[in-house]
């Protein structure tokens, strides 16, 4: 693997996985989570125990389209032949995309500038099996323009209190939503949001307060006065784990890295223009 190093290198991989079998993303005391495959994913490789930095936490049952994840080793890697070791260790429901070698001072986490998540309804009066564990299903037709209309009122700098877990209510709970926009296609509708960061379960339950508002006929005012009530019991239901998906994770212009496996560079961000 290269010459020892008296000095730790910084690494970050790349990363997909679906989370239907997953008790999120950290790692916990029971159950199957995606940290602790990676890492000891890692240990078998690496032949040492390695602790890994993400660039956002999943809940059970979320999925990830890009997510990722850094770390530290002592010796230089040749990433191409990290990212097969690896897929050819973990199980199939997740997968490491690409390898970075980063400079010092990246954090896969404390460097992402935004995220973007999408989230996925089946809009249809019949159920279909390719909805199953990936998406929700609203059997009430759901009328997008409608949608956008109260998507529009949580985009901007708010105090999302009313959106989250009441047990997170407690920290700051002040967030910025750069867009927010549901497109349908057929019969599904694909929901995309940037922002600088979430609250716990802040999206579904966005999500779940949207399709009920729509459904009842409702209108704007009702997600305005919601921002405004501050309190999770005014929000509607949460929305199901599955149809959501962490899509991408961008980073500054500041950020560099130094080598890829497989060519692509991290996705950037400039979010000063918003």
């Amino acid at each position: 693997m290269g010459k020892g190093s008296q000095y730790q290198l910084k690494y970050t991989l790349k990363l997909q996985y679906s989370g239907t079998n997953y008790e999120g993303w950290q790692i916990q005391k029971t159950g199957r989570t995606v940290q602790a495959e990676i890492q000891k994913a890692l240990r078998i490789y690496l032949k040492r125990d390695i602790r890994i930095a993400s660039s956002g936490r999943t809940d059970t049952g979320v999925h990830a389209l890009e997510q990722y994840a850094s770390f530290e080793f002592c010796e230089e890697l040749n990433l191409q032949r990290l990212c097969i070791a690896l897929n050819g260790i973990l199980d199939r429901d997740v997968s490491v995309k690409n390898a970075y070698q980063m400079k010092d001072d990246f954090h896969a986490r404390y460097s992402a500038v935004a995220r973007e998540y999408k989230y996925k309804i089946y809009n249809s009066q019949l159920r279909s099996p390719f909805m199953n564990y990936s998406s929700m299903w609203v059997n009430n037709k759901l009328d997008v323009s409608r949608m956008n209309e109260l998507l529009s009122a949580l985009k901007g700098e708010h105090d999302f209190a009313s959106f989250c877990k009441k047990k997170s209510a407690n920290e700051n709970t002040n967030r910025t939503i750069y867009e927010i926009k549901a497109i349908k296609k057929d019969e599904w509708i694909h929901i995309n949001i940037i922002g600088n960061a979430f609250l716990h379960n802040m999206i579904r339950i966005m999500i779940g307060t949207v399709v009920d508002i729509v459904t009842k006929d409702g209108s704007k005012n009702e997600i305005e006065l919601i921002l405004e009530k501050k309190d999770r019991e005014y929000a509607g239901k949460t929305a199901p784990p599955y149809g959501l998906y962490l899509a991408s994770v961008f980073y500054g212009e500041d950020v560099e890295v130094i080598k890829s496996a497989f060519g692509d560079d991290i996705k950037r961000l400039n979010y000063r223009r918003y």
